[in-house]
């Protein structure tokens, strides 16, 4: 993939994706409660706005959720989400590698309140 040089001067730190797609599965109090690393669309259209994949003008959260609505699941597995990436992607006319770039340096998102720590 083609980095420009502003890209190098600012150097996002990129995550890779199964690390973020698990952060975000953590933000979901039942995926967290039973230990499953699954990703609802609450938290999949949280990680898609602050990646700014989702601007509401060619990525809108209803082309997202119609997407996620092909699985007939209230969360999926990162497998899953690799194939709705896929297919955002097409629907869209997206580049898949820049989806997946955005994703990978928007940042993890905080860590949910609802976890105890010591």
């Amino acid at each position: 993939m083609f980095v420009s040089e502003a890209a190098k001067k600012r150097d996002p730190r990129i995550v890779p994706l199964r690390d973020m797609f698990e952060a975000y599965c953590q933000l979901d109090t039942l995926a967290d409660v039973i230990e499953v690393d699954l990703l609802s669309f609450s938290q999949l259209n949280r990680w898609l706005v602050s990646a700014k994949v989702i601007d509401e003008s060619r990525v809108t959260s209803t082309d997202a959720f119609l997407c996620f609505f092909q699985f007939k699941k209230r969360a999926i597995s990162y497998d899953e989400f690799l194939i709705y990436l896929e297919d955002l992607a097409d629907t869209k006319e997206l580049s898949l590698s820049r989806v997946k770039y955005k994703l990978q340096t928007c940042g993890k998102p905080p860590e949910p309140t609802h976890s105890s720590s010591s």
